[in-house]
């Protein structure tokens, strides 16, 4: 399958599970009424945001629309490029559609009325994480993925690096062994 094909299926699946979520989260809960789901660790609490991440920019119009648009763009661009030049391993564009499709969705959320829906409440009594949503979790998980798939471990002093493909995963021959 070819590289774009895999990045809609994972852009669109975010932004339908992310929709679909958000309704449940508006037509089954009340605004600030935690529901536990599992014990008070994980509550469901619907929330909104008019800011951005950890609510920076609460109350300030249009500008974190206009900032998530800008950003979302030049990300779009950075990893399309990124995945057509091989700075990217061709496995990753999973991860840029969980990205994008996350970002999308909140982008929309916002666009629909100058906030986006959280829902998902994590934390131990009176210490709770800031409530979320499915499409943070895309982004985060996929962010964090992404660093991993990006890392490389560095060979210890005077080792060499095994390269990963060629001859170096066949076992030598027993020809070449008798030198």
């Amino acid at each position: 399958m070819k590289i774009f094909p895999k990045l809609f299926i994972a852009f669109f699946s975010v932004l339908i599970l992310d929709g679909l979520s958000k309704v449940w989260a508006m037509q089954t809960l009340e605004p600030y009424q935690p529901v536990p789901f599992i014990g008070q660790f994980f509550r469901w609490t619907l929330g909104f945001n008019t800011g951005v991440a950890f609510s920076i920019f609460t109350n300030s119009g249009g500008w974190p629309l206009i900032l998530t648009g800008v950003v979302i763009v030049g990300l779009t661009v950075w990893s399309v490029r990124a995945l057509r030049q091989g700075e990217l391993p061709a496995r990753a564009v999973w991860l840029v559609g969980l990205i994008l499709g996350g970002a999308v969705a909140n982008f929309i959320d916002r666009l629909l009325d100058g906030r986006v829906t959280d829902f998902i409440d994590l934390g131990l009594g009176a210490w709770r994480w800031p409530a979320f949503n499915l499409a943070d979790s895309f982004i985060v998980g996929g962010v964090i993925c992404l660093a991993l798939v990006k890392m490389k471990i560095a060979p210890q002093e005077g080792e060499a690096a095994e390269p990963l493909t060629g001859d170096a995963r066949t076992p030598p021959s027993p020809a070449s062994t008798h030198e």
